[in-house]
């Protein structure tokens, strides 16, 4: 008798929107046992599976690139490699997935992998497309055509993060704006650190709906770029915090998004750093493990080139 196919949830969301500090809440909360999780990232050089590597048994990292273009046939090679890790004793035995996808990921074709792919079928399901959405930058990112707006569209669940400190007002536009893109998902607001595993389930009622065509094609600014800055020496936590800001002050409107794993000379511990357009988040001391011995930091932007974020120290640019 063949096993039921394992259930996969796809965590999406915008550059910034808290996709990874949300799955690890999750995780580290138990309230996603046996799930295995992949990560895709936008650029060559990976970050987020470093931040979650802690939290789950078995993390599998894709290739530089987006999910839903060139390493769409990774993912699949990724859901397959875990199936065969359980099945010859490699891994230990998973009855869930979770793919959190570069914020660039257009949902579509995705959506079609899972419809389309003889070798998925039978062994895995997509259980629900979960929308992230920033409550902070949600209702500017869903004024144009781009994946922001189809993210929005085809999500089974649209999770409301970042929230609280938001103008009533505002927020309440916000939401009137997701009921009128995508009635038939469901909306959540979300508190930071939260963890309810039903976030990330099956809706309670799957609505069937047709997938527009053009929606199943991606389509990405080819302006977007993304490059590593990487340094040996630890660096002072202020000097960071300035050179983030100052960033973000001068470049906020074309830095789409900043983020990276760092080591700090004032702490004995990996730090992580976070930058959004404008926003610059405070610095995260993850909770194991030795500081790393290169600090990399990976800027995803539109139109920027390394020279113009450089920092104050000797740093190592890589494409």
């Amino acid at each position: 008798m063949q096993a039921a196919p394992i259930p996969v949830s796809v965590l999406t969301g915008a550059l910034g929107a808290g996709k990874t500090t949300l799955l690890n809440a999750l995780l580290k909360g138990g309230a996603l046992p046996d799930t295995a999780v992949v990560v895709n990232e936008f650029g060559a050089v990976g970050i987020d599976n470093l931040l979650i590597e802690s939290s789950s048994e078995e993390v599998v990292l894709l290739p530089g690139g987006c999910v839903c273009c060139q390493v769409r046939a990774d993912l699949a090679e990724a859901l397959l490699r875990l199936e065969r890790g359980v099945r010859r004793g490699e891994l230990p035995a998973f009855r869930r997935v979770v793919v959190e996808t570069s914020g660039l990921a257009e949902p579509g074709p995705i959506l079609q992998l899972f419809v389309e792919s003889p070798l998925l079928r039978g062994r895995f399901r997509l259980d629900a497309l979960v929308t992230l959405v920033d409550a902070q930058l949600g209702a500017q990112a869903l004024q144009a055509e781009g994946t922001p707006l189809h993210q929005t569209l085809l999500a089974d669940r649209l999770l409301i993060g970042k929230w609280e400190t938001q103008d009533p007002a505002a927020l309440a536009a916000l939401e009137a704006r997701l009921a009128q893109l995508n009635p038939q998902a469901e909306r959540l607001r979300i508190a930071r650190g939260a963890a309810e595993a039903q976030w990330l389930g099956a809706p309670a009622v799957q609505a069937a709906r047709e997938v527009p065509g053009h929606l199943l094609r991606a389509a990405h600014d080819e302006a977007v770029t993304s490059f590593v800055l990487r340094w040996d020496t630890p660096q002072p936590l202020p000097a960071l915090g300035e050179w983030l800001h100052r960033l973000a002050d001068t470049q906020g409107a074309r830095l789409m998004r900043v983020k990276g794993v760092i080591a700090a000379l004032e702490v004995d511990r990996p730090v992580a750093v976070h930058a959004v357009q404008h926003l610059v988040s405070p610095p995260e001391f993850l909770p194991e493990g030795e500081p790393p011995p290169h600090s990399r930091v990976v800027f995803i932007t539109r139109g920027l080139e390394p020279g113009d974020v450089l920092p104050g120290w000797a740093v190592t640019v890589e494409a």
